[in-house]
């Protein structure tokens, strides 16, 4: 589906996310082919963790979400399958 992070976007049962609305369309063109595969993904700047949720959500159970940030309280985003790194 072409709009599968849009609507995760929109409907987000999940953490604030921030990202600019024109991103997700170039996302999900140069992404989608890693869907439901065992890719490892690094984020810098976790914020409130949401997009780290939404990758999860997007990539699957078998990917591993990694954020990156300097903000200490970040690492109680730490959840299955999303790790946090303080630095």
């Amino acid at each position: 589906m072409a709009d599968t992070l849009l609507q995760y976007f929109d409907q987000n049962p999940g953490r604030l996310i921030n990202k600019w609305l024109h991103y997700f369309a170039i996302y999900e063109r140069h992404f989608e082919k890693y869907r439901g595969k065992p890719i490892r993904l690094l984020e810098y700047g976790v914020s409130h963790g949401g997009s780290l949720q939404m990758w999860r959500y997007y990539f699957g159970p078998t990917a591993q979400i990694i954020g990156v940030d300097i903000d200490p309280r970040c690492a109680a985003f730490a959840e299955a399958g999303i790790e946090i790194v303080i630095g």
